[in-house]
């Protein structure tokens, strides 16, 4: 028996690879505006308290990568990030009729933060760190993108784990 194909499949399929795109976009742009803002506070007053003390903003220069990885290597790092997310794209173009929603929504988090971090790193030759969190110490000073790259990977692997 022949299996009846879907009209509305390769609409998905497309709908899918928009939403990745639109996503990526819209997810830069949003961290892109707070990193201009906060560093524009930081300007005013270079310690920042926020959230009754909770964290401190202020500006460090990181040469490295998770954990300061590979510090002062910024050509394995940017190889790192440019390949990461060109697969990150390959698997969303190829497989697009078969990842959920929300696999869509983390890979397009996973690439926004990892793309504007090594877009930093192009052209400063480091990325800047604003983020401290002073209730728990044990944290590195981090930014928006970082923050990106952690919740993309862990609804990426949620989306796995659950199908959803």
């Amino acid at each position: 028996m022949a299996r009846q194909q879907n009209n509305n499949q390769p609409l998905f399929y497309l709908f899918t690879i928009i939403k990745y795109f639109a996503l990526w976009i819209l997810f830069s742009v949003v961290a892109f505006v707070v990193k201009v803002i906060v560093l524009n506070a930081i300007k005013i007053s270079p310690t920042r308290q926020v959230g009754n003390g909770m964290l401190t903003l202020y500006e460090v220069h990181n040469t490295g990568a998770a954990f300061n990885l590979f510090s002062n290597q910024p050509e394995m790092i940017i190889t790192a990030s440019f390949l990461a997310v060109a697969i990150i794209t390959f698997i969303v173009l190829i497989a697009s009729g078969r990842l959920t929603q929300t696999a869509v929504s983390a890979m397009a988090f996973l690439s926004a933060g990892i793309t504007l971090n090594m877009i930093e790193r192009i052209n400063q030759g480091y990325v800047i760190d604003y983020i401290n969190c002073n209730f728990m110490p044990e944290l590195p000073v981090f930014n928006v993108p970082d923050i990106m790259i952690v919740v993309g990977a862990l609804g990426l692997i949620l989306s796995v784990l659950t199908r959803r």
